[in-house]
């Protein structure tokens, strides 16, 4: 079983036409209802590699209430702390003609101190019953900054697995609290080290920093550039596949699903990279957020190159 923790979920009011124009009206637009947040990204993309799952989150309001159900209609298995502030909301435009998609994000919702003590609450006995739990996406307000830490914290006790992708202060708390997988793009982690991350050595460093921290595995992503893991001290270098580029929305999310699909599978890490390489690579050729197929995931794993830089790790002793 793997948990999903989500403390800034999102409903997106997602509006399809065949054709937009600017600065002007546009009529009859197709309305669907989308479950969002980076969690919960993840239990999607998990339940097509078929990975059962759970997710946790926050949730509030009439937002909220429309949020649940959209969880409800995609089949995402979910617990949620209730919130007395509405859930956060965003709008999605999508030309179907021009093939691009415009993200519009409302405000972020507000927990107070007794919520997220409820929250932290619930998450530890959670944390119990699963094999793998991922704390991913951001932080709503500074009430929530220490969950993941927390989680992380007892994550630690129960010797679970864990996966942590965030930014920020909770970036800055929780690394400290010694995750599995660490997984940022170039962007967040050149905010956490201070360093613009341009140079291939100033991205290993910055891998070398996570792994001074306790840090099992560092990924840095980079969109469709190059990214580069270190795990125990071993570094390496990934190609990922050439695709037709749409939107790169939950990209990340896709990754890290893939990450866990190969950890849960005990494949060794060059496969478990390239699985999840491809995972977020083909879901940057989608509208849809992360509903890549386990076909299409496959199709791509042979384009990848996986490369070690430095010191080389016989595959035949390596351990994930």
């Amino acid at each position: 079983m793997v948990l999903t923790v989500t403390l800034n979920p999102i409903i997106e009011h997602r509006l399809y036409y065949g054709e937009t124009v600017e600065s002007g009206t546009n009529r009859n637009g197709r309305l669907g209802y989308y479950a969002g947040g980076k969690g919960i990204n993840v239990s999607r993309q998990l339940n097509k590699l078929g990975i059962k799952n759970l997710a946790l989150t926050f949730l509030g309001g009439d937002h909220g209430r429309r949020l649940r159900s959209a969880l409800t209609a995609e089949e995402i298995a979910f617990t949620a702390v209730n919130t007395a502030s509405e859930t956060r909301y965003g709008s999605v435009i999508i030309d179907e003609g021009k093939r691009s998609v415009t993200h519009f994000f409302g405000e972020n919702s507000i927990v107070s101190d007794s919520e997220v003590e409820g929250f932290k609450s619930r998450l530890e006995k959670m944390i119990q019953n699963c094999e793998y739990v991922v704390f991913s996406g951001s932080s709503p307000s500074p009430h929530c900054d220490d969950i993941f830490a927390y989680g992380l914290e007892i994550a630690g006790k129960y010797d679970k697995t864990s996966i942590l992708d965030t930014y920020g202060k909770s970036l800055h708390l929780a690394i400290e609290k010694n995750p599995t997988v660490l997984h940022l793009n170039r962007k967040e982690a050149s905010e956490y080290t201070g360093e613009t991350l341009e140079t291939e050595q100033e991205i290993l460093d910055a891998l070398k920093i996570f792994a001074a921290k306790g840090v099992k595995i560092s990924i840095i992503t980079d969109g469709s550039n190059p990214l580069y893991v270190n795990s125990f001290g071993f570094n390496y270098k990934v190609t990922p596949p050439a695709v037709d580029k749409l939107d790169e929305t939950g990209s990340g999310d896709a990754f890290v699903a893939g990450f866990v699909y190969g950890l849960s599978h005990d494949e060794i890490l060059t496969d478990i990279i390239k699985y999840a390489t491809a995972s977020g690579a083909a879901n940057a050729s989608m509208i849809s957020v992360c509903e890549v197929e386990p076909d299409i995931i496959k199709s791509k794993f042979n384009e990848i190159i996986v490369e070690p830089v430095g010191k080389k790790m016989n595959l035949m002793n390596e351990m994930v």
